[in-house]
C-alpha cells in the first residue's frame, strides 16, 4: 500500500514554499517534491502587491507539479502569526456523582469554547488544553482516568484573519485546489521544537523570518499569547546595502559573510566578489556594527512583546529561536541573547537530516498533517 502523501504550502514573508510528503521509518519524512517561488510578501498583516499573489501561487505549484505528476487535490496552509491571534478561555463541565474521566468529556469541554468563540473578521483555526483543574484543585494534563467531581479547563484558541483566508480561496478554487485546510504555524512549529515535558511549564518561540518576527508563548498544547511585528532578516540586508552602497543581492552576499564574534582591525575586511567581477573590500567591525544595530532593535521589540503579553514574571521562562532571518548569521544567536538578556537556545526539528532551525516552520506543518 501506498504511503499517504500531502502538500503543505508554507505562507513567508518573502517567498512561498510547497512539499510533497509522506511519512518514513524513524520519525523521518519523505520530501517527494519541493517547490520555493520568491513574492512581494506581506507586512503589518496584509499582502504586498497582492493583485501578484495569484501568479505567485500559480508559479509554486507549476514547480511543484514539475516534479511531483500526480494530481494534487488538497492541501494544507499555515497561517502566519501576521495574520493571527490567540485567545485563553475558560470552560467547566460538572458531574452529580465522582466520575471517572473519559475523552469524550474533554471533547465536551473543547466544543462548548469552539461555540463560545464569536471574534469579528476572524476565524478559529485550533482549539487546544493549556491545562485542566479538578475539583481538588489538582492541575494536570493529563486527566483522562482521574476521578472528579468536576473538571475545568484553559484552553487556547488561534484565530485567522478572515480575509487571510477568503483571499486564499479565492486563488486554490481558481487553480483547481478542491479541499483546503488551514493551520497556524507557529503553534505547529512550536508542538515540533518543544518537547512534551517542556511544555508543561511556559516556553518563548521567537521566530524571526525574512521581514516578520513572531514571539509565542507556549504550554500545554496551546499558545497562551502571540504576538508579532514586521521586521526579519531582510533588515539587515537593507542596512548593508545602505551603509556601502551595495546592491541587495551583494547585501546578501556580504551578509553570508559576517561573523559576529569576531573582533577586527583596522586592517580586517570581508572580501566581497561582486556581480561585475570586482572584489569589494568591506571593513569587518563596520559591517558587523550594521548587522548589530538591527539585531539590537529586534531584541528591544521581542523584549517589549514579553513585556507586554507575558502574564506572570518570565525571566526564567525558556527561549528557544526560530527562522532563517537571525539563525543563519554566525555569531547572531549569542549576540541576540545578550541583547535579550537571557540564555537562548535553537528551536531544532527533531528529524534526521532536516535538524535545523530555518526548517522549523515548514516541518511544524508537516509534522501537524502527518502526525
Amino acid at each position: 500500500m501506498a504511503k499517504e502523501c500531502v502538500t503543505v504550502i508554507e505562507i513567508g514573508s518573502s517567498k512561498l514554499s510547497a512539499v510533497v510528503a509522506s511519512k518514513g521509518v524513524n520519525g523521518i519524512f519523505n520530501l517527494h517534491a519541493k517547490s520555493t517561488v520568491e513574492y512581494a510578501g506581506f507586512f503589518e498583516g496584509e499582502f504586498v502587491e497582492e493583485m501578484y499573489l495569484e501568479d505567485a501561487i500559480r508559479d509554486l505549484f507549476a514547480g511543484l507539479q514539475s516534479a511531483y505528476k500526480k494530481t494534487i487535490d488538497k492541501i494544507y496552509v499555515g497561517v502566519p502569526a501576521e495574520f493571527s491571534k490567540a485567545l485563553n478561555l475558560k470552560e467547566a463541565l460538572s458531574f452529580r456523582r465522582k466520575t471517572t474521566i473519559k475523552q469524550k468529556d474533554l471533547d465536551t469541554l473543547t466544543a462548548s469554547i469552539s461555540k463560545k468563540v464569536d471574534v469579528e473578521a476572524m476565524e478559529i483555526l485550533s482549539v487546544n488544553p493549556i491545562s485542566y483543574t479538578l475539583d481538588d484543585n489538582r492541575t494536570t494534563h493529563e486527566p483522562v482516568g482521574l476521578q472528579a467531581l468536576k473538571i475545568s479547563a484553559d484552553f487556547s484558541v488561534v484565530l485567522a484573519q478572515s480575509v487571510f483566508i477568503h483571499s486564499l480561496n479565492k486563488i486554490w478554487s481558481k487553480i483547481g485546489i478542491e479541499q483546503v485546510e488551514y493551520l497556524s504555524e507557529p503553534l505547529c512549529e512550536a508542538m515540533l521544537v518543544l518537547e512534551k515535558e517542556e511544555r508543561e511549564r511556559t516556553c518563548i518561540v521567537i521566530d524571526v523570518g525574512a521581514r516578520t518576527t513572531s514571539v509565542s508563548f507556549v504550554k500545554g498544547d496551546g499558545l497562551t499569547n502571540l504576538t508579532s511585528f514586521s521586521m526579519g532578516g531582510s533588515y539587515i540586508s537593507d542596512d548593508l546595502s545602505q551603509a556601502f552602497g551595495l546592491s541587495y543581492q551583494d547585501a546578501g552576499s556580504l551578509k553570508k559573510k559576517i561573523v559576529l564574534s569576531l573582533k577586527g582591525t583596522e586592517n580586517d575586511f570581508y572580501e566581497l566578489p561582486t556581480l561585475g567581477g570586482r572584489i569589494l573590500r568591506i571593513p569587518m567591525n563596520d559591517a558587523n556594527e550594521a548587522v548589530c544595530y538591527r539585531l539590537e532593535l529586534i531584541a528591544k521589540t521581542v523584549n517589549e512583546c514579553i513585556r507586554l503579553f507575558a502574564k506572570e514574571y518570565v525571566p526564567y521562562y525558556p527561549i528557544y529561536l526560530c527562522g532563517a532571518g537571525l539563525t543563519k548569521i554566525r555569531g547572531g544567536k549569542d549576540f541576540f541573547a545578550k541583547c535579550i538578556g537571557r540564555n537562548i537556545s535553537y528551536g531544532v526539528p527533531p528529524i534526521p537530516a532536516m535538524d535545523k532551525p530555518e526548517n522549523s516552520g515548514m516541518l511544524g506543518l508537516v509534522k501537524a498533517v502527518l502526525g
